[in-house]
């Protein structure tokens, strides 16, 4: 933050003490309402607020995008734009924030309609300006306008270079923003579908599947010639089966052997039977059953 001789409040990130994210974060103990402009949006510009921008009653955010957004199609394409750019921004936290700690809050407020999401849809839209409106009449409004995005970057980061307004020159600010506000895209639904797809609850199941759907992700294991063409065995048994004996070879061929200890009645004695069969052995299969346990050779 500097001051120079005309009285110019300039924020600009310079100051490790005092960047734009201080100086809303301040705001937000003060205001009723902050209106935000800006060419981006992602999740860290709220998350690096902390709780302090759930002091606010009401939220804005109007944002554009690289694209001109005349058309239906085109608006489409900035639509998906916005949301991957704010899905990415939710990936990029979960690996300092694992558990996504301030985002359900985000999500309720949006729920509510404390934060409100529009785009700007008639011409490419890269403006940043954040208007923050006092509870006090005394306070009154203030304008911050120049180059941060209301992005983690663009608040604590880059270099950037922002000016105070204050007086009767917020009002036109203002007017400009009403304006820009009423011939903007809703866009609120969409925002909270993002968000809610990293933040709803997930059951003990659909956490262990899809942990061993990215384990085994890329380690598919096809069959050999001899298992295709060779082996009586092999087609008869269903695909769970198939990829156990597969991934049994591969564990045994890194370990030296391996174990196979599905439940009863899961097919463990015909894995390890197409092993038995082949006539490239390099392992030698144990099969450890009940004495009351009984193969069908007409399968072998």
């Amino acid at each position: 933050m500097s001051k120079s001789a005309s009285e110019l409040f300039i924020v600009d990130n310079s100051d490790s003490d005092w960047k734009i994210r201080s100086y809303l974060s301040d705001w937000c103990d003060l205001s009723s309402a902050i209106d935000i402009a800006t060419g981006y949006f992602e999740i860290g510009s709220l998350l690096c607020l902390k709780e302090q921008w759930q002091k606010v009653d009401r939220i804005r955010i109007l944002m554009g995008d690289e694209v001109s957004l005349k058309t239906k199609r085109a608006f489409s394409e900035g639509l998906r734009k916005v949301t991957n750019r704010l899905d990415g921004s939710l990936e990029v936290e979960k690996v300092q924030n694992d558990f996504l700690e301030g985002v359900p809050a985000v999500v309720e407020a949006i729920r509510s309609g404390k934060i409100q999401c529009r785009v700007y849809r008639k011409e490419k839209f890269h403006a940043k300006c954040y208007l923050t409106h006092g509870r006090a009449a005394v306070i009154g409004s203030f304008g911050l306008v120049g180059s941060s995005n209301f992005t983690l970057p663009g608040l604590n980061d880059n270099v950037e270079l922002n000016v105070q307004i204050r007086g009767a020159d917020v009002r036109l600010l203002q007017e400009w923003y009403e304006r820009h506000w009423d011939a903007a895209e809703e866009v609120t639904p969409e925002i909270l579908r993002i968000l809610e797809r990293h933040v709803e609850s997930r059951k003990p199941f659909e956490i262990w599947f899809k942990a061993l759907d990215e384990y085994f992700r890329g380690r598919e294991l096809e069959p050999d010639a001899w298992d295709e063409h060779q082996s009586k065995v092999f087609p008869q048994l269903d695909k769970y089966q198939q990829d156990a004996y597969r991934n049994l070879l591969n564990i045994a061929g890194r370990n030296g052997g391996a174990f196979l200890c599905y439940g009863v009645g899961l097919g463990k004695t015909f894995v390890g039977l197409i092993k038995t069969l082949r006539t490239d052995p390099v392992f030698i299969p144990l099969v450890v059953q009940r004495s009351r346990a009984h193969v069908n050779q007409s399968l072998i």
